[in-house]
């Protein structure tokens, strides 16, 4: 056994144990076949249609929105490790069993990376002990192992990952090396989401402050943005086959956030090379840069300046997009929901830095401390405005976490009454997750048992109509175009070979906008729109958020008046054994009775 091997063993078993309990835990999730959420959903039926012959080029969704289908904003970059698993078990298990497989191994090997790459930045801050104790408080992050569990696919898992891989190479003495893998990783982040992007220029943001202060920090300046601006070049080639600058998305690396980078880039490193001996110099040269870089961005895409939805369509962002909880800032959040999130590795992660800092300043080297509270701020203010940033804030503070778990463990242990120190040994645990126990304690006092199980009851007997029972019975209809609630139409996607009018997915925000019409708009112009859109059967459920939406604001709209159980010639009900979805065919004009 190598010293390596037997560094990493720990973190091996440990990360065993979590994947058992994880794998124990989602068990019902895994024999579904189906990913959690409608993204997860979506990203299978991408994976599907890749290997089942669609190009890499081409990341359309042709069953959604049909006739004027537009591509997904996802690259394929994301489906490769899934992939790998399917076609290496394929063959020995079954496209099925192997499609399953892959959506158990893929997040899972991204929790051990994220585990490894959690006591490795530890390790540079604290001791040993604590690297190995911070780790394997990864699996208490909510907000990391909620996006790093089986089945579920989608690219928040791997931002979580390249932004513990960018923190990491910041403690790298070897400026070159950290450099280049510093900005290839920015760029893969950025490939697979810009939701990165904030955090991102926090991290470059520090990095060109430093050179400014220092020019012996100008090295891994120039390599991070080289490694950057080519690898940013080098994927976008790779995910597109093309460069065409008239092109260009505001949700996605595009070329004109390339050329703006290229402009910017053709300013700043020449004058880090060079390296100018006055700090003020240094500064002009980084303001003309990001001068150039913005004005470039504002001629190639104008449209794209402040929002990366700019050109939503204005319905779709008024009845969707507001209320997208994980989007929304923590202010907009049910409580529950932010204690959990933030009750645990966040909060007790900020407060263990405080209390460095002003009390046990010796803990750690400060340059090094000074990093790991940069990153940490920032996600935390991230976290703040946009919740799914709370994954990064969550495994930015495990290092603190562990640091503070394991002294206080260790104070515990030298109390010498035996009663005492049973209680504060005891009461290390309530330090690891404050927030959810102390929800299980209140819910336990006043006899509130709300929660996941919610979604598993059944109607009248039957399973519940977001079910994957309920849905897999729309296998009963001939194939057709389907008009149903938003998340439900990725997994009726997984689980069926229907079309839908639209999901959850702004690209296809003009099929979002045809739906909220015909849900909201009085039942003679949302026939209109159901045969424009040759729709022939509209699936609904009761009481889900979208609908009910829909029906308050519009009590004369269509789902309205059929959720008061109004009738009309040309919706017939169609009813499905064991489902308690709702559905009715939909009857073309140009047939009797369907005047």
């Amino acid at each position: 056994m190598t010293e390596r091997l037997r560094d990493n063993l720990p973190i091996l078993l440990i990360w065993l144990a979590v994947c058992a309990v994880l794998i124990f835990v989602s068990f019902d999730q895994i024999v579904s076949g189906s990913g959690w959420g409608p993204d997860d959903q979506l990203r299978q039926v991408q994976l599907r249609d890749w290997l089942g012959g669609q190009s890499w080029f081409d990341t359309t969704q042709y069953r959604i929105a049909e006739p004027d289908s537009q591509p997904m904003h996802w690259p394929r970059l994301i489906e490769l490790p899934l992939a790998f698993v399917v076609v290496m078990f394929r063959p020995l298990i079954g496209p099925a069993a192997a499609e399953i497989a892959a959506m158990v191994i893929v997040p899972l090997v991204g929790l051990g990376i994220s585990m490894w790459l959690v006591a490795k930045i530890t390790e540079e801050l604290f001791d040993r002990n604590v690297a190995l104790l911070s780790a394997a408080l990864t699996a208490t992050a909510v907000p990391v192992v909620a996006q790093l569990r089986p089945m579920l696919i989608d690219h928040h898992g791997w931002q979580i990952v390249l932004a513990l891989v960018v923190l990491w190479t910041m403690f790298w003495p070897d400026k070159r090396k950290a450099g280049v893998l510093m900005g290839s990783a920015l760029a893969l982040w950025l490939a697979i989401s810009l939701e990165g992007l904030p955090l991102s220029v926090a991290f470059i943001a520090l990095l060109a402050w430093r050179w400014i202060i220092s020019l012996d920090e100008g090295v891994r300046l120039f390599w991070t943005l080289t490694g950057f601006l080519g690898g940013s070049t080098l994927l976008y080639l790779g995910n597109h086959g093309q460069f065409d600058v008239a092109l260009n998305y505001c949700d996605a690396i595009s070329p004109a956030h390339l050329m703006a980078c290229a402009a910017g880039a053709i300013v700043i490193l020449p004058a880090i090379k060079f390296a100018p001996g006055s700090w003020l110099v240094r500064l002009i040269a980084l303001v003309v840069a990001g001068i150039a870089a913005l004005s470039v961005f504002y001629v190639s895409a104008p449209q794209c300046i402040g929002s990366a939805f700019g050109q939503l369509d204005p319905l779709v962002r008024d009845y969707w997009l507001v209320n997208v909880r994980e989007g929304l800032p923590i202010w907009d959040q049910p409580v529950r929901e932010a204690v959990s999130l933030f009750g645990g590795s966040i909060v007790v992660g900020l407060g263990c830095l405080v209390f460095i800092k002003w009390r046990r300043p010796d803990a750690a080297d400060n340059d090094k401390l000074f990093l790991l509270a940069y990153a940490l701020i920032w996600a935390f203010i991230m976290s703040l405005l946009v919740l799914r940033a709370s994954a990064v804030a969550a495994a930015y503070a495990l290092p603190f976490l562990g640091w503070g778990v394991h002294h206080a463990f260790m104070g515990a242990r030298q109390i010498k009454r035996p009663v005492s120190r049973i209680l504060a040994t005891a009461a290390v645990v309530f330090l690891i997750l404050p927030g959810p126990l102390f929800l299980g304690l209140v819910a336990g006092i006043s006899g509130d048992e709300d929660g996941d199980d919610a979604a598993m009851l059944t109607l009248e007997g039957k399973p519940a109509c977001d079910s994957t029972e309920s849905l897999e019975r729309l296998n009963a209809l001939p194939r057709s175009n389907i008009i149903a609630p938003f998340d439900y139409g990725p997994e009726i996607l997984v689980l069926t070979p229907h079309n839908i009018l639209a999901t959850s997915h702004h690209r296809n925000d003009t099929a979002m906008a045809d739906q909220i019409r015909i849900f909201t708009s009085a039942p003679d112009i949302a026939r209109d729109l159901i045969e424009a859109r040759n729709i022939r059967y509209v699936v609904a459920c009761p009481d889900t958020s979208e609908l009910n939406l829909y029906g308050n604001r519009h009590p004369d709209g269509l789902w309205a008046k059929l959720s008061k159980k109004e009738k009309f010639v040309w919706l017939k009900s169609v009813h499905l054994r064991d489902s308690g979805l709702i559905v009715w065919r939909v009857v073309p004009k140009d047939l009797r009775n369907g005047v």
